[in-house]
């Protein structure tokens, strides 16, 4: 479960490394932190192409529960996709 939350983390920190305007996730947390209005996602776009290559390789190498997890978690939090 541990290692689950690791690699979430992990996946997270590359889409947005990937996203226009690039930061890494701890940007992420210390920029928008306390601020749940702010659908910072809106502010990062990442091609639909790399989101799923990026999210395919981080679900390979997660659990059952961990990809459940991720799912829902991008939903919540992945860079919008770019037009």
């Amino acid at each position: 479960m541990k290692q689950d939350v690791k690699l979430i983390e992990q996946c997270l920190d590359e889409m947005y490394r990937n996203s226009e305007p690039p930061l890494t996730w701890k940007q992420v947390n210390k920029k928008y932190s306390g601020k749940p209005d702010s659908k910072f996602y809106s502010k990062h776009r990442i091609t639909e192409d790399k989101y799923e290559q990026i999210r395919d390789k981080y679900m390979k190498k997660l659990s059952k529960l961990g990809q459940s997890e991720l799912s829902w978690i991008l939903l919540d939090f992945a860079p919008a996709f770019k037009n």
